[in-house]
């Protein structure tokens, strides 16, 4: 039985060589992580090491999302999607 063949996978947008992005860029960025990846649960520290962000752009943007209701941050202290708590 041959199998079927298997849909090309879109290439993520990328930035200029040297341009910064914009925050509202860092944080569709993130969300597009979490809903490729259903069950990503990260700490802070975690997520800062994955999109080699600093701490505090980290925190904020997962802030952002947290404050958007797409993640929940656990008594962990891990955000996930909320269907994945």
């Amino acid at each position: 039985m041959a199998r079927p063949a298997l849909s090309p996978i879109e290439p993520r947008p990328t930035l200029p060589l040297g341009a910064a992005p914009t925050f509202t860029t860092l944080v569709e960025r993130i969300r597009a992580e979490y809903i490729e990846q259903p069950g990503l649960r990260l700490t802070e520290a975690q997520a800062s090491r994955l999109w080699r962000l600093d701490e505090p752009t980290t925190r904020h943007a997962l802030h952002a999302l947290t404050g958007a209701s797409f993640l929940h941050c656990s008594e962990d202290g891990r955000y996930a999607r909320p269907s994945t708590r």
